[in-house]
């Protein structure tokens, strides 16, 4: 074999290894990325496994309860919210209110209030008696929009609570929160990790 030919075979042999390295590379990144995206489902499925977040707080024989349905929520998910009134006391206890909307919702991100229900409330008498270890119940669900946007929240820690709707110098004005976390969805992660991954192979078979 000539000179020149033993050249062009050792040209070719440093190319074709230097293929198989792009490739080999490539082959481990994608084994990283789907292991990464195995534990990020895994944790998800953990986190929504924590299923009630809860707190309360008991004032002059009253309980006061409040909970969301999870504590970790992807961004979208509905939060649903219970704020409960139990009385433990021995006696009857009524509720009297100078509005129809006898509860209050909001929710912060710990800077200012990004939703609250009622958005505008009825100015009519309304009350409610509870006798002992009698309760009530309000129910609402927060859809993660922001009322001053109009759009969905950023992923992040946001506090929620409830609250008999009396004005906040009431004896009777008991706010009970908790913190909730909102995650990007697991497939929002794959995608972007998907779009990565494409933009790495690409820049490898450039290169």
């Amino acid at each position: 074999m000539s000179k020149t030919l033993r050249i062009r075979a050792h040209n070719r042999g440093e190319k074709i290894q230097r293929i198989f390295d792009r490739q080999f590379a490539l082959y481990k990144s994608m084994k990283r990325f789907v292991f990464t995206i195995l534990i990020v489902l895994a944790l998800n499925g953990l986190a929504h496994a924590n299923l009630v977040d809860s707190n309360s707080i008991i004032k002059d024989d009253i309980e006061y309860y409040f909970q969301t349905d999870n504590s970790i929520y992807n961004l979208g998910e509905t939060v649903e919210m219970l704020y409960k009134v139990t009385n433990s006391g021995d006696v009857p206890v009524t509720f009297d209110f100078g509005v129809v909307q006898q509860s209050r919702f909001e929710v912060s991100d710990g800077t200012q209030t990004v939703w609250r229900w009622p958005k505008l409330v009825n100015p009519q008498l309304s009350s409610f008696t509870l006798n002992t270890g009698e309760y009530k119940e309000f129910l609402k669900n927060w859809d993660m929009i922001n009322d001053n946007t109009g759009t969905l929240v950023i992923p992040g820690d946001y506090n929620v609570f409830g609250v008999l709707n009396y004005p906040t110098t009431h004896d009777k004005y008991v706010p009970v929160s908790v913190d909730i976390q909102v995650i990007p969805e697991p497939a929002t992660l794959i995608l972007l990790g998907t779009g990565l991954m494409g933009i790495l192979s690409f820049r490898r078979r450039k290169r």
